[in-house]
């Protein structure tokens, strides 16, 4: 039905302007209506939740709406401080879970930046995929996505995504029971959220350990990748 897009890595509301000014130049280019060009904008870096109502206004004729990253959020708070002391050191990645206060802080931010300016809030990818092979292992996973996606749906959000086609059922499911008839949660503004730059930033919270065998998971990944 169009030229839809998703935007990952972005990091501020210049860059999302620049995509702007690419969107508009391709429709006149090729002779199709303004705003034909719908673009999702994957907040997933830790400048960009400090901007996300401005990036929201630069791609105000394009924007369908922004999803909530994950993995490489968490990464880009490394980043960005990894030079900051003990402070913004994080425990084991597998304990940096959607729920520890910042990580908490940013997606409910996202839902209520969304919807006050009228674009969906999709949430992230959940980590758990399921094997067809192993039983236990889809059960574990579809156990941790249904919890995954009750918390996204009861936050607002107006749908998900996820890693595998054999998940698609278990987060409709979800939704389908929070939305109903509904198509979206737009109506859901979250006035009762108040989130501060300190919250966003909040590391030293974030329960849990840093252990030898957390550093020799990463170590491995990162092998793996290369």
């Amino acid at each position: 039905r169009g030229p839809y897009f998703y935007i990952a890595k972005l990091e501020s509301s210049e860059e999302a302007k620049l995509w702007d000014d690419v969107f508009t130049f391709s429709e006149r280019y090729v002779g199709i209506p303004h705003g034909t060009i719908r673009a999702t904008v994957l907040i997933e870096t830790l400048p960009a939740a400090f901007e996300m109502e401005e990036i929201l206004y630069e791609l105000r004729d394009h924007i369908a709406g922004l999803n909530a990253g994950r993995w490489d959020y968490i990464f880009s708070m490394i980043k960005n401080y990894r030079g900051r002391g003990a402070r913004f050191v994080l425990p084991d990645r597998s304990q940096v879970t959607m729920t520890v206060p910042f990580m908490r802080a940013y997606t409910e931010l996202l839902v209520k930046t969304c919807h006050k300016r009228g674009a969906f809030a999709i949430g992230g990818m959940s980590a758990f995929i399921p094997n067809r092979r192993d039983p236990e292992v889809t059960a574990q996973a579809f156990e941790k996505v249904s919890a995954d996606k009750k918390r996204e749906a009861g936050d607002g959000f107006d749908g998900s995504w996820v890693a595998h086609p054999d998940l698609v059922p278990v987060c409709a499911e979800v939704f389908d029971a929070v939305l109903g008839d509904r198509p979206n949660q737009l109506d859901r503004r979250r006035d009762d959220v108040q989130v501060t730059a300190d919250q966003l930033l909040d590391v030293t919270s974030v329960p849990g350990s840093i252990t030898e065998a957390g550093l020799r998971g990463n170590i491995d990944v990162a092998l793996t990748l290369v």
